[in-house]
């Protein structure tokens, strides 16, 4: 499954080698339940009819790095009830397939804040995703249409060198969703940045989130298309990777770069070849479910060699 942000409309050779997209994203426009796409969405019709000339399920992934969970919205019944009356409505005019719920963990300056928005996903995360699955097969019938959610590597943030606080609570919440895409990358900088060990190793993110209560069976990898050196703007796509390295090697998993003529050049750490075959021939081994990537745009086309996508797809045909 590739995200897609901004309008991107995958090639016909782009979908070939997917079952699944991802149309990034949906937003709560305020407390009261009200939704709106973010930016570059005016061609959402002709993507999601791309899509399904091709065979692929489309589903709309709700929230994302940026957005805020509230209590406001989530934590008082008649806001959360229209939020989901309102999804539900966008998916039957738009004929999705399916919904990715991604709430993700917030960091802004004011550690206060950050607190409060981060324990609305404690506090009510189970009850939306409960509340979503009924309407969802209400509507649609059981089994219709796919529910998902993206999560990250491990289940904490830190507010300070004492304080780190779980959101996900050990709750059960997996049990209404098909599957969970772990959102292995951004873990780490550098050479550290979403390698193999981060994924499969002893205290990886699979052996974490399995050892919590979700079955293997309902677990997607995530795999970055991109570089990154540090937070920020320090990241490069791979498409730019291969752009000023023609010639690198697969099995190499960094390349050096300033992105100031003035400045020292930092180690960006990034996903190859080689190492994509072997966390897809890792998955494989344990019956994953399968493989998600941030983001489709980011990777070279699918006709050149260096493909991430059609490394990928090769070695799940196996």
């Amino acid at each position: 499954m590739g995200y897609v942000i901004n309008g991107y409309k995958p090639t016909k050779a782009q979908f070939e080698q997917m079952t699944h997209i991802a149309i990034s994203f949906l937003r709560a426009e305020d407390s009261s339940g009200k939704i709106v796409m973010t930016a570059g969405w005016e061609n959402l019709d002709e993507v999601i009819d791309a899509a399904h000339a091709k065979n692929v399920k489309v589903v709309i992934s709700f929230g994302g790095g940026e957005f805020k969970i509230t209590s406001e919205l989530m934590g008082i019944e008649k806001n959360r009830k229209n939020l989901i009356k309102n999804i539900i409505a966008f998916m039957k005019k738009y004929n999705l397939d399916g919904f990715d719920c991604d709430w993700e963990p917030s960091w802004i300056d004011d550690k206060n804040e950050m607190e409060k928005i981060n324990n609305a996903i404690t506090n009510y995360y189970i009850t939306f995703i409960k509340e979503f699955r009924e309407a969802l097969d209400k509507e649609f019938g059981k089994g219709n249409k796919i529910f998902t959610a993206a999560i990250l590597n491990a289940n904490s943030v830190w507010y300070s060198n004492k304080k780190q606080i779980a959101h996900f609570p050990q709750n059960g919440w997996w049990h209404y969703l098909d599957w969970v895409s772990l959102m292995n990358y951004d873990n780490d900088l550098g050479l550290k940045h979403a390698t193999f060990e981060s994924v499969f190793g002893p205290e990886g993110s699979v052996n974490y989130w399995t050892s919590f209560g979700i079955p293997q069976s309902k677990i997607v990898i995530g795999i970055p298309f991109y570089a990154r050196a540090g937070w920020g703007e320090e990241f490069l796509t791979y498409e730019d990777i291969i752009s000023m390295n023609p010639s690198i090697p697969d099995t190499l998993d960094f390349v050096l770069h300033s992105k100031s003529r003035l400045g020292s050049k930092k180690e960006y750490g990034f996903n190859g070849v080689s190492t994509v075959v072997r966390k897809v021939k890792e998955g494989k081994k344990l019956n994953l479910t399968g493989v998600m990537f941030w983001r489709l745009a980011g990777d070279v086309p699918v006709d050149h060699e260096k493909s991430l996508l059609r490394a990928m797809s090769r070695e799940l045909k196996r």
